[in-house]
């Protein structure tokens, strides 16, 4: 049970004439939640037995391969990681089998290089294949494109880091959903940045080459940054608007220092945000995998958490920004990803 505890707040209330009078204060009792404690929800927890089949891209290292390891140890069916590197790859699946309670575990290995459309849609089929007719129940995407400040452009003419970042989270989960390969009520979670606004973001534009002419490389770097969110929000409420049948969750993670997190990636003075960032809020893989795990395995996690589909590395729910609250924004979105993977004219970036 979420343990409650109680606001009080002294709110005004206004005459007509729009004067403010102390007498007129009235106290305002506001109940909010304690987020779960999701490490030790899982404690006793097992999925032994249930014959769930987990997928997991960038499964290799970081936050990825942190959630296959939690979901081995909680007894995880099976469980199918992708990624770009082999020996990484074999290294992860052999832990798995230790984790593993008596070892009972299927474990497989997708490659996949989501650089591009061709990629992307290639590492769908694979998955797919590999999945077989039991059907994907958890399907998680932690794949990392971050932003660097630059543009390198693909082989359909979009910046190679945000198709990684954003465009592939798009293609995985919409030609997995439409191709039958979730399980029924799978979850679908991509763990990724969330929550911030770019009202003048247009989809002609989405790989932001109009805007470099303009930007410093660390003012790019913001702007990549928020388009990111903006993108992977309305895509994420899209999906759950268009597909109710299934769960689509989208969750920021803070700060995780991962294998690969340096601070050189950071252009300009953002090193040292970022430096103070994972001293304040910075965690470990394996610390924050249990987040992500308890909203996709716990029983109690959606009656705890509600009917919410974004929260951050807290569990505390968070909200969308304006450009992909607005339907007609989301719409043009879907039509342009779309076209870019394939699924109708072709579209370039």
């Amino acid at each position: 049970m979420r343990q409650p505890f109680v606001n009080v707040h002294l709110q005004p209330r206004l005459p007509s004439g729009g004067i403010f009078q102390a007498s007129q204060m009235r106290p305002s009792f506001i109940i909010n939640f304690m987020p779960p404690n999701a490490s030790k929800e899982l404690q006793n927890l097992s999925l032994a037995g249930q014959n769930n089949t987990a997928v997991v891209v960038g499964g290799t290292l970081g936050i990825g391969a942190a959630v296959a390891r939690l979901l081995a140890k909680l007894g995880c069916s099976r469980i199918i990681i992708s990624g770009r590197n082999e020996g990484r790859a074999t290294q992860v699946m052999q832990l798995l089998k230790t984790l593993a309670p008596d070892g009972k575990i299927e474990v497989d290995f997708v490659k996949a290089d989501l650089s591009d459309s061709r990629g992307m849609r290639a590492a769908a089929s694979a998955i797919q294949t590999a999945v077989g007719t039991a059907g994907i129940a958890y399907l998680v995407m932690t794949q990392s494109g971050v932003p660097t400040g630059t543009i390198e452009e693909n082989s359909d003419g979009c910046d190679r880091l945000f198709a990684v970042q954003a465009v592939s989270r798009f293609a995985l989960a919409y030609l997995l959903t439409i191709g039958g390969a979730l399980a029924p009520n799978a979850s679908v979670m991509s763990i990724c940045n969330q929550g911030q606004q770019l009202d003048d973001l247009s989809v002609d534009d989405l790989s932001l080459k109009q805007r470099v002419a303009t930007h410093s490389q660390t003012s790019l770097f913001l702007t990549q940054s928020k388009r990111d969110s903006v993108v992977l929000d309305s895509i994420n409420e899209e999906f759950s608007i268009r597909y109710p049948q299934y769960r689509y969750y989208s969750l920021w993670p803070g700060l995780v220092s991962s294998e690969e997190f340096s601070l050189s990636k950071f252009p300009g003075f953002l090193k040292y945000v970022a430096w103070v960032g994972m001293k304040l809020i910075g965690t470990t893989p394996d610390q924050y995998a249990n987040v992500p795990v308890y909203i996709l395995v716990a029983p109690d996690a959606e009656k705890t958490l509600g009917n919410g589909r974004y929260f951050d590395y807290k569990l505390n729910s968070t909200k969308i920004g304006s450009w992909a609250s607005e339907k007609r924004n989301r719409e043009a979105l879907w039509d342009k990803l779309t076209g870019i993977i394939g699924e109708n004219q072709d579209e370039t970036m």
